[in-house]
């Protein structure tokens, strides 16, 4: 598999993004560090990686001096082991961890990380992407389960969506008053309503034109229209529908070119209608405006800070950048963050910052 990395192509007024250099490890940019700049120059800058997370040692404060002198030891270290989805809600990040089969939480309202695994009927089987509705209800779309499981705002456990065999749960979506939920097993989305969580449809219709089909979808992401886009693992693409399930368009192919897919997983839409396709295969997120055309590509599959390593979930955030500001390079503004995990690597959740030069 050959994707040029290394070749820029200017496409739509932005950059295809060549290799970047190797950075040593331990070292954040922005302290004693050269920025990674997504493209490189001479280009003009959109990208910014920022950090990257894997255990709470890079997130929580470390232990005062007074601390270790009481308590003589340092406090035990956890990890994001295989992580998957990732979602924002109320200044927290919730990642889906498939080895602890929970949810790993960084708080930055108290600088605590978690492991979120709960037992008995609440358990969780394989945990591979969530979302929140406004009541800060959490939906965990568990494949193993084979079914959509309810936390409220406090993680207590409400209930589920499915009967554990009905379907096959690899992403959901809050929007609209309607739960969308990717069934691997039935190559469908089915909606749901949010109040009574009574099924609705299933997307796409069972009329529809065979260029409308989903092979395995994989994850869903909606622009500001309403408009869904469906990262079709097994047709290598990205199936866009309107409201009521209607097909409107395909975005790229299968194939080792720019604008192609191998592996295409996570997905998510900026509020401009730009869309993130994450594609596992190739170690990289490749953007794409709202009629389809490739605009860039980063993260590479090398040995940077910026790595991606089988990267699964992509989610953006427009709450944290006040917490990022200190990393960011005193001539970049940032708009908004992405946040891309790695199943594999060192760096398993890697946040970079969407902007411009000031």
């Amino acid at each position: 598999m050959k994707l040029k990395l290394c070749l820029l192509a200017v496409l739509a007024g932005f950059l295809a993004m060549p290799c970047v250099e190797a950075a040593p490890k331990n070292t954040t940019p922005g302290r004693g560090e050269a920025p990674i700049f997504y493209p490189p120059a001479p280009d003009k800058p959109r990208l910014q990686f920022l950090k990257s997370f894997s255990t709470s040692a890079d997130f929580e404060k470390p232990p005062s001096a007074f601390r270790l002198f009481i308590t003589g030891r340092e406090k035990k270290q956890k990890s994001i082991v295989k992580p998957y989805g990732v979602a924002v809600h109320d200044k927290r990040i919730y990642v889906c961890d498939t080895v602890h089969n929970g949810i790993d939480i960084l708080d930055f309202n108290t600088r605590k990380f978690e492991h979120f695994a709960p037992q008995n009927e609440a358990q969780l089987g394989e945990p591979i992407n969530l979302d929140f509705d406004a009541a800060g209800t959490m939906y965990v779309a568990d494949a193993r389960r084979g079914q959509i499981v309810m936390f409220d705002k406090d993680l207590d456990y409400l209930g589920v969506i499915g009967k554990g065999s009905e379907f096959k749960p690899t992403g959901v979506l809050i929007k609209n008053d309607k739960i969308f939920v990717c069934d691997l097993k039935n190559h469908s989305i089915r909606v749901f309503r949010l109040d009574t969580k009574e099924y609705l449809m299933s997307i796409p219709r069972k009329d529809a034109k065979p260029e409308a089909r989903l092979f395995s979808p994989a994850n869903i992401a909606v622009d500001s229209e309403g408009n869904l886009y469906v990262s079709d693992l097994g047709g290598f693409r990205v199936q866009k529908y309107n409201v009521d399930g209607e097909y409107l368009m395909t975005i790229g192919s299968h194939g080792d070119a720019m604008g192609q897919f191998a592996r295409p997983k996570g997905i998510t839409v900026d509020n401009h209608g730009n869309i993130y396709v994450v594609d596992a295969a190739f170690g990289n997120v490749q953007l794409f405006d709202k009629s389809g055309r490739l605009l860039l590509f980063f993260g590479d599959p090398g040995g940077s800070q910026a790595s991606l390593v089988l990267p699964a979930g992509i989610a953006i955030d427009y709450t944290l950048k006040d917490y990022f500001a200190p990393l960011v390079s005193p001539n970049f503004e940032i708009e908004y963050l992405l946040l891309v995990t790695s199943q594999y690597g060192d760096r398993k959740l890697n946040v970079y910052g969407f902007g411009h030069e000031k």
